[in-house]
């Protein structure tokens, strides 16, 4: 497994390399080293109530769910639609907002159900690690390592990474990050057995091309999902395999 997470790493660099090759060498040359981004430290926070709530029952009947949801609050705040997003499946939700990758990797670290062997696996995570001064390499980075932990943790599992969706002002938010942050993402997890990366449609999401009119798939704050959203999303998923 160590040495299957060291190759999709030297991928991960070899692909941001061929990507931003022709962008300039200031840019490549202002990206962190994958590696080293890969292997930091996992970050500590606090569960949010919902989520620590939930664990202890999650851990107690942990063998009747086959699908699980990891990543941040786009996740957890999911929680009202699950059943009728997914009828058929049991759905264990281990979405924590406002975690970072690093957050979901410590929090992936303890989480303790030796009897939880989900079928599938839903992965969104990253928005809260995109920023003014995050190179595209280190976003992706991190997706790649908490994908690659997911495997690592349920290795029978099919695992559905979905890109970084859309959001902010315009719903355009560090798109010269987010953008080449998805197809490095989605370039990389093509080598890793078992995984689809799935690919959302930008201008559903966000009710067409970037502007200021409001979307009703958005809350008001330009980030968390409205129904209309996880509709979309469901609907993704579907598209590419999932069982609902």
């Amino acid at each position: 497994m160590l040495r299957l997470f060291a190759n999709l790493v030297i991928v991960l660099a070899c692909n941001f390399f061929l990507i931003v090759g022709n962008a300039g060498p200031s840019f490549a040359q202002e990206c962190p080293d994958p590696a080293k981004v890969s292997n930091a430290s996992a970050q500590q926070k606090q569960p949010s109530k919902r989520y620590d709530r939930a664990l202890p029952s999650y851990r107690d009947k942990s063998a009747r769910y086959n699908l699980a949801l990891v990543g941040d609050s786009l996740i957890e705040l999911w929680q009202p639609w699950i059943k009728d997003s997914f009828p058929t499946r049991p759905v264990m939700n281990l979405g924590v907002a406002g975690d970072t990758t690093q957050n979901a990797l410590y929090r992936l670290d303890g989480l303790n159900l030796p009897d939880f062997h989900p079928a599938d696996v839903v992965v969104l995570i990253g928005t809260n690690n995109l920023g003014a001064k995050t190179a595209p390499c280190a976003v992706a980075a991190g997706v790649v390592a908490v994908v690659s932990k997911v495997r690592a943790l349920w290795p029978g599992a099919h695992i559905y990474a979905l890109s970084i969706p859309p959001r902010g002002k315009r719903y355009a938010f560090y798109e010269d990050v987010r953008i080449p942050a998805n197809q490095l993402v989605a370039s990389s997890l093509a080598e890793m057995p078992g995984v689809t990366f799935v690919q959302m449609n930008d201008d559903m999401l966000r009710c067409g091309k970037p502007s200021d009119k409001e979307c009703s798939n958005y809350k008001p704050d330009h980030l968390h999902f409205n129904e209309g959203a996880y509709k979309l999303i469901t609907s993704f998923l579907a598209a590419a395999g999932l069982q609902l």
